[in-house]
């Protein structure tokens, strides 16, 4: 393993045990105490490169700011804009960023045209209440209100997902902030059922890493081989690869298990990224909370066995990383124009 991979794998370690102690804590501390952790680890694996992340969120609150009901389009121009910039430094000579700050600016991408269209969705229902007279309830998954710019970088440099996912959306992020009798949420069980195939997982991934090293297919020796020979080889490498993202995302599951993140009752109907799809009361009571049945959908953000043995491509697409696939399908594809066969 490369020491980039090492140190991935001890901040979603780190993580766990994070978790665990922010879980039962009050609503400003987690949100405080979540960004400070998220901000400490970017800075200590981006350095100054971190000015990106922050230039990002700038830009993207000042667009809610100035047109929220047309800012979901304008967010994902600016985000996508300077991820083009972003990925093009080193051709413009200057300081090429660390593999973190990557991974940091991916997440925050996907987190800010997010959170763009959910205040778009807020504007727009606000307009139909004055319209129409009369507040029929919030709708479903509705932010409160417009987030300010402190609520805005805390949920961006929350330290949950930072660097591996899995995405959430601010609503999930709020519901995690208020939410009641945290703890009678449970944790450590369903921790345990995620984690359990990770190890072995791991454990394949070295196997198969060492046997079949990617290194190998750069030598002029490999291209020495014959053509099925170099054939096969692509199998075990792309086995190792899937392997190192199992792990990966497991790990990052449980960090957000450990803290009772994106746990909904099992009557919400939670689905991976989008968060529940049916409308479920909050327990009165800490005995009632207790007696609901949670999990963990909203989080879900890789389905192994599925993933390995699905027949079609399509499938395969919907079981790998998921949450990722619900914000593809919710911000990029339905915003499409409704003829425009390239673009869906």
């Amino acid at each position: 393993m490369s020491p980039e991979e090492w140190t991935y794998l001890v901040v979603l370690l780190i993580s766990i045990p994070i978790g665990f102690l922010f879980k039962k804590a009050g609503p400003g501390l987690k949100r405080w105490g979540a960004a400070a952790v998220g901000l400490g680890l970017t800075l200590f694996t981006c350095g100054p490169h971190t000015l990106h992340s922050l230039v990002t969120i700038l830009g993207t609150w000042a667009l809610i700011q100035a047109q929220p009901c047309s800012c979901h389009a304008l967010a994902l121009a600016w985000t996508f804009s300077y991820l083009l910039f972003f990925r093009a430094l080193s051709l413009l000579g200057l300081p090429t960023p660390t593999p973190f700050t990557n991974a940091v600016q991916l997440l925050l991408t996907l987190k800010l045209v997010s959170l763009a269209s959910e205040v778009q969705d807020l504007h727009v229902a606000q307009r139909k209440e004055m319209a129409s007279g009369f507040s029929k309830g919030p709708p479903l998954g509705l932010l409160p209100d417009v987030p300010s710019l402190m609520e805005t970088l805390s949920y961006s440099y929350c330290y949950v997902g930072i660097m591996t996912g899995p995405f959430f959306r601010y609503r999930t992020y709020l519901d995690w902030l208020e939410q009641p009798f945290p703890g009678a949420v449970p944790s450590l069980r369903p921790l345990l059922r995620r984690a359990w195939p990770a190890p072995l997982f791991g454990l394949l991934f070295l196997l198969s890493s060492h046997l079949f090293p990617l290194e190998a297919v750069r030598e002029d020796a490999f291209y020495a081989r014959p053509l099925p020979a170099r054939l096969f080889y692509m199998i075990p490498v792309f086995f190792a690869f899937r392997m190192r993202f199992y792990v990966a995302w497991i790990a990052a599951e449980c960090g957000c298990i450990a803290a009772g993140f994106g746990a909904y009752p099992v009557a919400a109907k939670a689905r991976a990224g989008g968060g529940p799809t049916l409308q479920c009361p909050p327990p009165s009571s800490p005995e009632t909370a207790a007696s609901l049945e949670y999990d963990y959908e909203t989080i879900r953000n890789i389905d192994c066995y599925n993933t390995d043995f699905c027949v079609t491509v399509r499938e395969g697409m919907r079981y790998w990383n998921m949450t990722v696939q619900w914000w593809l399908a919710q911000y990029i594809y339905k915003s499409a124009p409704a003829r425009s066969y390239v673009l869906r």
